[in-house]
């Protein structure tokens, strides 16, 4: 099979991309090992739609798409998760030496998009909220937030 040049330089920025989100991952699965106590909550709407498309892309398989799909499942670790810790919100270790200090953040259940029971994790030096709707009833998840994270403007009704 020939590749033109287009193709050639497609798949070299994809393996690239691999390699970035390698290294990303690598570094985020060390800052997680590093807490002792740690929970980790996620959001579905992350996993599954950059999945869904990188597997209708392997309608016509190539080393393209075969290369996005790869891309695609790196970023699910990054992108689809996040790992709590009474420090902290972890992060891959080159970022803040792979730690968002809690008293940065503050969170909420509420109902999200669809009614869909969510929780939101908020930054409160920049204003970002983070929104998970999966992990987020576990016992030791509401413990965790409850014990050392900040309410953010409400009564946690699943603490009550």
């Amino acid at each position: 099979m020939e590749y033109s040049v287009i193709d050639i330089i497609i798949m070299a920025i994809l393996v690239i991309l691999c390699i970035i989100m390698a290294i990303l991952d690598i570094s985020e699965f060390i800052s997680w090992s590093k807490a002792k106590e740690k929970v980790f909550v996620g959001n579905w709407i992350n996993i599954a739609l950059p999945v869904v498309l990188a597997l209708a892309l392997q309608i016509r398989p190539s080393i393209i798409t075969v290369l996005f799909l790869v891309l695609v499942i790196l970023t699910v670790p990054i992108c689809g998760f996040e790992c709590l810790s009474p420090e902290g919100l972890r992060y891959p270790l080159f970022m803040n030496k792979g730690i968002s200090p809690v008293e940065n953040h503050s969170y909420e259940y509420k109902k999200g998009l669809f009614g869909i029971e969510s929780l939101y994790i908020y930054n409160n030096k920049n204003n970002r909220k983070l929104s998970y709707n999966f992990g987020i009833k576990n016992i030791k998840t509401v413990k965790m937030l409850a014990d050392w994270y900040g309410k953010h403007g409400y009564e946690n009704p699943l603490t009550k």
